[in-house]
């Protein structure tokens, strides 16, 4: 080869590689703004079509007398038996992985249900596979011929915020079915992971329970929860069913089951066996727990209910004294910060987590135009409270400006404001409890709300 047929190899493999990181960079920036399945498909066929070229370009240069058309034309009856035998299910997944992308019965984030398979949460797509995770990130590839050929349930179908889960709850013939459903209901609305719903412009804390099955030996009700796309459905379910479980017992529901009869049988009689001593397991105290949600009026007396959710979660995690001190400490500044800011507004409180970390959350609607939004926007920049200063100062301008900036926010990331990054003066630290002890406090505000977010880590005992 000569020197030119080097230089050509080198600027193809060197062209072939910028073009496939800015691919990459191009896709990657758009897929964190919408996470759309077909930009996700579309770059990974767009690398595989340059990837193709430059190898092309570069037989094309080692050996220039090598005619590639001819070749190929040659040898079609043996391209069309590779495709024809061996590479017939790859042509097939490529092909179907296009059909997905195209038609777009599921975008990455939803929630669905492959016939025969566990729901789960779509997380990738690839030229020849889709990822679905599942329970315990567990991750089921599932090929995209299979997938296209069988049937989906979509619960996120077009929603971007919220997916429904379907529950179905069995009780006896001889059970009040009215009040199972108000049981069912009510246990829905306890949850701390479900939603309310609007229907025809009424909003209800619940989707109604409906008796729509006799069965052989039970009666079937059967509902939809809603909960938003970042809580795991598992987890959702299980704290539902946790409930109805509990709320049947203490109501007198039965539950059906099937009867056996046991027949016993008068033969050569067997010595008993000594039992054997169970040895019973200690629940560990570092587990995941999330308290109730307590709704209440921001600055008015009824935040106590917050507080003692925090004693809950203490007692729950079986947190040491100074760190239960602390966690009340932080709950009461936190309260008392959003009372300065916000006051005489619903606000919603919860403290998840376990017992090595765990988080405060503080949340209120600030949509545009409303009452939350009118009293943030009066106390910022010539109409500030000059009551309001250190700490709660800080966090005020933090939730002004992150109003003003998602306001404007097209892509709907919304605005994010961390402790750690970022430096405050001793001023805006002074007398702050939350500002001494929490790992990181944060702050995000979308169009519709802002979140108040602690983060604290217990200490080590």
């Amino acid at each position: 080869m000569q020197q030119t047929d080097y230089i050509r190899i080198i600027s193809t493999i060197i062209i072939g590689i910028v073009v496939i990181i800015l691919v990459r960079l191009i896709f990657k920036k758009r897929e964190i703004n919408s996470r759309k399945l077909h930009r996700r498909y579309l770059s990974q066929l767009i690398v595989a079509i340059v990837i193709i070229i430059c190898l092309v370009n570069v037989f094309a240069a080692m050996d220039p007398s090598l005619n590639l058309n001819a070749t190929l034309l040659k040898g079609s009856a043996l391209i069309v038996a590779i495709v024809g035998f061996a590479a017939q299910t790859a042509i097939s997944d490529l092909i179907c992985g296009l059909l997905i992308s195209v038609n777009k019965p599921f975008e990455i984030g939803d929630r669905i249900i492959i016939e025969g398979m566990e729901p789960g949460i779509v997380e990738d797509i690839t030229l020849r596979h889709t990822v679905v995770r599942i329970y315990d990130d567990i991750r089921i590839i599932v090929p995209n011929s299979q997938l296209n050929s069988k049937t989906v349930i979509n619960t996120s179908y077009q929603n971007t915020e919220r997916r429904g889960i379907h529950m179905q709850f069995s009780v006896s013939y001889d059970t009040d079915v009215q009040r199972a459903m108000d049981v069912i209901r009510d246990c829905v609305v306890e949850s701390p992971y479900t939603l309310g719903v609007e229907t025809n412009g009424i909003t209800e804390d619940s989707g109604p329970v409906y008796f729509l099955k006799f069965a052989d030996s039970a009666l079937i009700l059967e509902t939809t929860i809603w909960i938003t796309r970042t809580t795991s459905s598992y987890v959702a379910i299980t704290d539902v069913n946790m409930r109805v479980n509990r709320a049947f017992k203490e109501n007198g529901i039965e539950i059906p089951y099937n009867y056996v009869n046991v027949v016993e049988f008068e033969g050569q009689k067997t010595e008993p066996v000594e039992p054997v001593e169970k040895k019973v397991k200690t629940a560990p105290s570092k587990r995941r727990f999330r308290t109730n949600t307590v709704r209440f009026v921001s600055g008015s007396s009824a935040i106590g209910g917050a507080v003692e959710a925090a004693k809950t979660f203490a007692k729950r995690q079986r947190l040491g004294h100074k760190d239960a001190m602390q966690l009340e400490l932080m709950t009461e500044e936190t309260l008392g910060i959003i009372g300065k800011i916000v006051d005489g507004v619903s606000t919603s409180f919860w403290i998840e987590g376990s017992g090595v970390k765990y988080r405060i959350h503080l949340t209120f609607k600030a949509k545009v135009g409303s009452e939350e939004y009118r009293k943030l926007m009066s106390l910022s920049t010539s109409g500030r409270n000059e009551a309001i200063g250190g700490f709660a100062n800080k966090i005020l301008e933090i939730m002004v400006n992150g109003i003003s900036t998602s306001g404007s926010d097209q892509n709907g990331e919304g605005y994010k404001w961390s402790l750690k990054d970022d430096v405050l003066n001793e001023d805006e630290l002074a007398e702050s409890i939350l500002a001494a002890v929490a790992e990181d406090i944060k702050v995000s505000v979308t169009r519709d709300h802002v979140d108040f977010i602690v983060v604290k880590s217990a200490l080590l005992q």
